[in-house]
């Protein structure tokens, strides 16, 4: 089993479920991704393990739909709780149902970088 796919595995249980890591693992981000938000919700076991296998791993190139996943996260938390994209997002909802919510509710800057994804081929 890949060394990264094991530490996200085994530590996943113990991750808040409404935090920006967990919602980084459902959403598939890159490990230096997962790893980011661990440092910055102070699970540095997490993210120590995880540069440290990083490190001693190959480095993969950038996967766009991860990219694209990851800055969904980001923007998810300037989003009200009881909006309906903050919570597809938050659930790793298909990226299709994350932006038709985003039109519905008038983000449109949500739905544009989805839109200008999609037409790059990066979904």
């Amino acid at each position: 089993m890949d060394p990264i796919k094991r530490i996200i595995d085994e530590t996943k249980g113990s991750i808040p479920t409404n935090s920006r890591t967990a919602m980084a693992i459902r959403n598939n981000c890159r490990p230096e991704t997962v790893a980011a938000f661990a440092v910055q919700e102070g699970l540095q076991t997490l993210a120590a393990s995880l540069f440290t296998a990083l490190e001693v791993g190959e480095s993969k190139s950038e996967n766009p739909l991860a990219c694209v996943r990851s800055r969904l996260i980001e923007l998810q938390s300037t989003l009200p709780t009881d909006c309906q994209t903050a919570k597809l997002i938050s659930t790793g909802a298909r990226l299709e149902d994350i932006s038709e919510a985003a039109e519905e509710e008038g983000l449109v800057s949500i739905a544009a970088m989805l839109a200008e994804a999609e037409q790059e081929g990066e979904l």
